[in-house]
Formats: structure tokens, C-alpha cells, sequence
């Protein structure tokens, strides 16, 4: 369905209408737009010259086509057929459909060749003119639709800071009910700490929209990042993988080096990417399978490897596993997933020259299995843990 015609549409269609007059000396003109692009579309008169009607009314005697010319390779007529004498229907034609009819009539003298070119020329402005209209117009409302959605959904994470924070002082209040060595305890100060990570995403995204539009004309962004420590970056993230790998009777390896030179990357980017991976590696795996998390010290940079025993991913679908919204085999089974973990890892990667690389099989020798591989730079040739 087309949208009704803007103000300056139909300014501009007033404008050629009165260059018609002027040049041409056309009595009654008229601009027709269809409602719709169907077989039979209804007309719905956008300008009409004169304002006031004469004795011949245009709008009721028009001979409007019944249906526009679409379906046919051959080429759209420049004129309509009309009942009237000296009265020209030129189609507003684009792709072989009819937008809308120049209703163009003389009282006494009939058009020349010349001046029917004339009102082709016209014709053709004004379509195209619509065309342009028409796509301002659904660029306006699909901003508008996307505003609205973008409203909606930071509504909705304001709102989830509330609970967050409930939860965040509820736990804090358990830890002080709790004794060091009480057995429960440990699962306290983790679900604390994935609080505190959410809490942590809510307001970086908040932020990230307040300098947004600063952001938006700069050049792509490009990070350093801070020296961090690996261990205990990944320390609350081996916690919950080992709590969850007991939870769903799998096994979590992990094997970390006992010196570990400080690395270049920030925390929380650290912490998210290699959070989805380990979530992807449990999610797509079965009872009894085992997931590992693997650091291995290179000359100049350490190699994080997060692998899996599962049934591997087909080489087909790897080129596309870092697209939004991509799920390729597992869209059609039952575990739960939007497709978006692996993009977002590798969009927070992009601004420190980062990225994820996927091995499968894995074992290269097997038949299944999985390994995604991030090399991160050394910071120093100093160590943490272990002796200098």
C-alpha cells in the first residue's frame, strides 16, 4: 500500500502543474495517485487544476486505467487511451507499474507531438518524484519503528537493573549469614560475582549510549587494552564451569600454566568472550562429554583454547558462526540459543585487532570435537604466578 503523498510532493506537483499551464496553456489538469499497487487499484486525486472545478469535472471523467501494466515484457505506454477530446493520460510509471495518472486537457486546440513530449517529460519527473517520496517515507517509519524498539528494549533493561540489584544485596547479605567454611558459601560469592558482571554489562551499555553520538561520526574505534592477569580473570569462570560440568554429569579440564605472563586485553572483554564460548561448549554437548579450557605460553603471546569432545561442527557452517543470528544445524533442535554469543565475542575482540578461530574436528585426527583458539599478545616479559 502506498503512503498518502507528502507536502512536498504536492508541492511539487502544483509547481509542474502551473509550469504546464504556463507553457502549455492546459485548461484542467489533474494528479492521480493509486492507493495501491494491485491489479485494480483505486485513484485517489492528489492536485487538481483549476481549485475550483469547471464545468468539466475531472474527477468524474476521468477514463482511469483498470489495472497497471505490470507483467509484460513489452514496454509501458507513454499515453492512456481517454473518452475525452483533447484530454491526455500520461502514466507515472516506474518498473512497469502504474504509481499514479497526469491528467492533462485543452478545451479547443488538440496537443502537438511537441507538447506531448513536454508531458511525458513531466510524467516522468513526477514518478519518479513519488518513488523518491514513497521511500522517504518508509525510511521515516521504519526509524520510527526502530526507535520505538530501541525505547522498548532500554526500558526494559532499566527495569532489570532493579532486580539486579535486589539480588546483588540479597547475596550480600547471605555472605555475612555464612562462615567461611560453610559449604554453601562458595556458591554465594559465585552468584555474586555474575551479579556484579551483570550489573557491570547494564552500565557499560548505558554508557555506550550516552556517547553514542560522539561515537557514531568518529573513525572506527581501535584499543590497546591494560595488562591483565589471566588467572584471575578466568578464576570465576572455571568456578561456574566446574559447578555447571557437575550439575550436567560432564567433565571440565582445565590446564593453565603456573607462570603466566600479563596479557593485553580488558577484563570484562576477557571475561565475556571466553564466558560465551564455555556456554556454546556446554550447551551443544551431551551427558558425559568433556569441555576444556587450555592456556599454552607462545614466544610472544598466550593461546587460549576452549575445546570440546561434542559432535563437532560441520565445515560448511563454520565460515558463517560469526554472523548475527546464525545457528545453522542447531536451528532446528532443541537447545535454546539466538545465534548472537559468538558474534558478540568476536565484535568485542575487533577493537583490540582480536579474533576467534575454530578447529573442527578436534582432535584434527577425529571425527568430532571442537576448539576455538584466541591468541592474545604478552604484555611483558615479566610473569604472574610462579617465580620471575
Amino acid at each position: 500500500m502506498l503512503s498518502p503523498a507528502s507536502e512536498e510532493f504536492v508541492a511539487l506537483c502544483r509547481t509542474q502543474l502551473k509550469l504546464v499551464v504556463t507553457t502549455l496553456g492546459a485548461s484542467s489538469l489533474a494528479v492521480y495517485l493509486s492507493e495501491t499497487l494491485s491489479d485494480r487499484p483505486s485513484w485517489s486525486p492528489v492536485v487538481v487544476y483549476p481549485d475550483s472545478p469547471s464545468p468539466l469535472a475531472l474527477s468524474s471523467a476521468l477514463a482511469l486505467p483498470a489495472a497497471p501494466l505490470t507483467g509484460s515484457s513489452a514496454l509501458p505506454p507513454v499515453e492512456l487511451f481517454s473518452s475525452l477530446a483533447n484530454q491526455l493520460l500520461l502514466p507515472l510509471m516506474y518498473q512497469n507499474w502504474v504509481l499514479g495518472v497526469l491528467v492533462a486537457q485543452r478545451e479547443q486546440q488538440p496537443w502537438l507531438a511537441a507538447e506531448r513530449e513536454q508531458l511525458q517529460q513531466v510524467a516522468q519527473t513526477l514518478a519518479i518524484a513519488c518513488v523518491l517520496d514513497q521511500r522517504q517515507q518508509w525510511l521515516s517509519h521504519s526509524s520510527t519503528a526502530l526507535d520505538q524498539q530501541q525505547q522498548h528494549f532500554e526500558n526494559v533493561l532499566h527495569q532489570l537493573r532493579n532486580p539486579v540489584a535486589a539480588i546483588r544485596t540479597f547475596v550480600k547479605l547471605l555472605l555475612k549469614h555464612l562462615e567461611p567454611s560453610h559449604r554453601g558459601r562458595s556458591l554465594a560469592e559465585g552468584i555474586a560475582k555474575e551479579t556484579e558482571r551483570l550489573m557491570a554489562l547494564l552500565n557499560d551499555y548505558r554508557q555506550q549510549r550516552a556517547d553514542l553520538p560522539a561515537l557514531s561520526a568518529a573513525a572506527p574505534l581501535t584499543l590497546v587494552g591494560t595488562p591483565i592477569d589471566l588467572r584471575v580473570a578466568l578464576a570465576p569462570l572455571i568456578e561456574a564451569a566446574q559447578a555447571r560440568a557437575e550439575m550436567e554429569g560432564k567433565t571440565f579440564e582445565v590446564e593453565i600454566p603456573d607462570a603466566l605472563p600479563p596479557l593485553w586485553l580488558d577484563t570484562r572483554v576477557c571475561q565475556e568472550v571466553v564466558s560465551n564460548l564455555l556456554d556454546n561448549a556446554f550447551k551443544y554437548t551431551s551427558t558425559g562429554s568433556t569441555i576444556g579450557l587450555r592456556l599454552t605460553v607462545m614466544a610472544e603471546s598466550v593461546e587460549l583454547r576452549v575445546w570440546d569432545n561434542g559432535c563437532g561442527i560441520p565445515a560448511a557452517v563454520q565460515p558463517h558462526l560469526f554472523t548475527r543470528g546464525y545457528r545453522g544445524v542447531q536451528s532446528d533442535s532443541e537447545v535454546e540459543g539466538t545465534g548472537l554469543g559468538l558474534a558478540i565475542a568476536q565484535e568485542l575482540l575487533r577493537p583490540y585487532n582480536l579474533s576467534l578461530n575454530v578447529i573442527s574436528p578436534y582432535p584434527a585426527d577425529s571425527d568430532h570435537g571442537t576448539a576455538f583458539i584466541l591468541t592474545l599478545p604478552v604484555h611483558t616479559t615479566a610473569v604472574v604466578g610462579g617465580s620471575p
